[in-house]
């Protein structure tokens, strides 16, 4: 049985601050976004959606599949064109049925190499971190071949500057940090980050997208 505890967050609380709460509060705390990685690992969601609870109301066996959300992005590895892609499915809490009520509400369970609000993977968004924390943003932008501005991964960096906090938080409960990279590095903190992200994912194609389905939260 897949058990997703009562919602703690206010709307102005977002999920994937949950990361940084104290150790003792994990155990009742589990976050809304839900993340599958294949075919197959989806089939088995929804093998056991009537035994899941909903992660808004809690209530059991209303549960029920609601469409797709589909969006454009570079999912074939082809930095340089997009594509109509699926990137996440829906979920109906039933509130349609007298005996076993739900509460009307949706969530969406996303691929795990998809980041909400973003038209880069996980996979590009990565090569564009690694390129910005030894160079200049402008030749991270020339690294990844990516048809979007340089105004646009100015503020993709900002995003990620400010996560940094919580992703570091995160990270910490798998294993301590490494040492601080060589001064060559243009941004040595932000370089720790990634290089603490990479030891906590060794064995994995994206650091980022097991990141995702490790924490249950979106990267930045």
């Amino acid at each position: 049985m897949i058990l997703i505890g009562p919602r703690l967050f206010t709307a102005r609380l977002r999920p994937r601050y949950a990361r940084c709460l104290p150790r003792s509060w994990k155990a009742a705390v589990v976050g809304e976004r839900w993340f599958y990685q294949n075919d197959q690992e989806w089939i088995g969601i929804v093998e056991r959606l009537k035994i899941t609870h909903c992660p808004h109301c809690n209530a059991m066996g209303t549960l029920n599949r609601h469409g797709v959300l589909y969006g454009f992005d570079n999912s074939n590895d082809d930095s340089n064109t997009q594509q109509r892609t699926l990137r996440a499915r829906r979920i109906f809490c039933s509130n349609r049925d007298r005996l076993r009520r739900g509460c009307g509400r949706t969530f969406s369970v996303w691929l795990a190499h998809k980041i909400r609000r973003f038209s880069l993977t996980t996979r590009t968004l990565l090569t564009f971190l690694q390129h910005a924390v030894t160079g200049s943003i402008s030749r991270a932008v020339q690294a990844v071949n990516y048809p979007r501005s340089e105004r646009t991964f100015q503020r993709i960096w900002k995003r990620f500057d400010r996560a940094q906090s919580c992703i570091r938080t995160a990270l910490l409960g798998r294993g301590p940090p490494p040492e601080l990279p060589a001064a060559s590095a243009r941004r040595p903190v932000a370089a720790q980050v990634l290089d603490h992200l990479q030891a906590s994912f060794p064995n994995t194609d994206c650091p980022i997208t097991a990141f995702q389905l490790a924490t249950r939260s979106f990267f930045i």
